[in-house]
């Protein structure tokens, strides 16, 4: 039966503004009291200051909640519902990584349907949402998820809502131009995952692959002038409109299974979530591999990259390809390589499983594995191929 029975839909958003001076735009709104969402890292490097310059200049009020942390919980949620509970802003301002992207989304899930218990839905405005994201690598900015850390019970929330989709997504270079090499590296891994799951997912369409081809080009052609020349700006904006790319395609696509291990392994040892799907990437792809219609879909984004097919075996040469970019830029290929203690990854091995096999991003990967099929995967990605 063609796919054309079935009405699906495909939406693009936010407005998105790129390239040197767009933080500007900022100032073309007339807005009364903002509310920013950041970490004290913004502040201390003076990132901060890039946006409160601009509101400075156009009299916009504002006032800073700078208490986000990596891996964003429950609790530092609440403390941001209660600020803007309190402050009323018009406008709410996402600065930094995912981190703040996601507990911004997630301030103003919770705040709506907390509204929503007291008036209705007619009388509740959403605050205007704008992301500026600092790394080149989840892809926030231009989605409707986000992921928030219970640490009471050591596991990550994913939330999903058209609620949580930005506004406006404003890509500025300068502001990740002193992103340090390793973040570079392991937030660009980040939007190459993104875009390869996204283009061979179950859910995948005509403009999500278009979406995704494009990212994971970029990705290869940018991310490692990026890593070894942090000071390039035309490459750092590439990594950016990569990201941003991966993320419409996963917006609408889904994902896959290197990030259900990447979420679980993630919770477990407290690795970075770029970081973690980096390190598993190429083993599910391998793994993936073993799916007639995974292989069709590498071969072609093989050729969308501009990587030769020269093997014949579209899995093995993306596998291989993804392996060489991360040794050069110095992201370890196993989880032992990282460091993980062997014994603490035996010991936890069933737990990652269990998560792993009950989390959302499994429901679009191109072969649904067993348990046992998840132990073998999880073996590879911890000693090595």
């Amino acid at each position: 039966m063609s796919k054309l029975n079935d009405i699906r839909f495909f939406q693009v958003k936010p407005a998105i503004y790129y390239g040197i001076g767009a933080i500007e735009q900022v100032g073309n709104h007339d807005f009364k009291q903002v509310c920013i969402v950041t970490d004290e890292g913004m502040v201390k490097f003076g990132l901060l200051k890039m946006l409160t310059d601009v509101l400075d200049k156009h009299n916009i009020k504002y006032h800073v909640f700078s208490d986000v942390e990596p891996d964003p919980s429950t609790e530092i949620v609440e403390k941001g519902l209660t600020h803007i509970l309190m402050e009323k802003p018009d406008a709410l301002i996402a600065l930094g990584g995912g981190s703040a992207i996601d507990s911004a989304k997630a301030i103003i899930y919770y705040c709506y349907n907390f509204k929503k218990m007291f008036f209705e839905e007619d009388y509740i405005k959403k605050p205007y949402f704008i992301a500026m994201p600092t790394t080149a690598g989840t892809g926030s900015e231009v989605t409707e998820y986000a992921v928030i850390t219970d640490k009471k019970n050591n596991t990550k929330i994913p939330l999903t809502d058209i609620l949580m989709m930005p506004d406006a997504a404003i890509l500025e270079p300068k502001l990740i131009e002193s992103v340090p090499p390793a973040s570079t590296a392991a937030t660009g891994m980040d939007v190459l995952t993104h875009a390869v799951e996204a283009y061979v997912s179950t859910n995948n369409n005509p403009f999500s692959r278009c979406y995704a081809a494009k990212a994971a080009e970029l990705v290869f052609k940018s991310l490692y002038e990026c890593y070894v020349n942090g000071g390039n700006l035309e490459a750092k904006a590439s990594m950016q409109i990569a990201s941003c790319m991966a993320g419409i395609a996963f917006n609408s696509a889904g994902l896959g299974i290197t990030h259900s291990i990447a979420h679980a392994v993630g919770a477990q040892w407290h690795l970075p979530h770029g970081l973690a799907n980096a390190i598993g990437l190429p083993y599910v792809v391998r793994f993936n591999g073993q799916c007639g219609r995974a292989q069709h879909l590498y071969n072609r984004l093989l050729s969308a990259i501009g990587i030769p097919n020269v093997s014949g075996d579209a899995a093995e040469m993306l596998y291989n390809s993804i392996v060489t970019l991360c040794k050069e830029i110095n992201i370890p290929t196993s989880l032992k390589e990282q460091g993980i203690d062997e014994a603490d990854f035996k010991a936890s091995k069933d737990i990652i499983i269990g998560k792993a096999m009950k989390d959302v991003c499994t429901q679009t990967n191109p072969l649904s594995p067993t348990r046992e099929q998840f132990s073998e995967l999880l073996d590879q990605i911890y000693y090595g191929a």
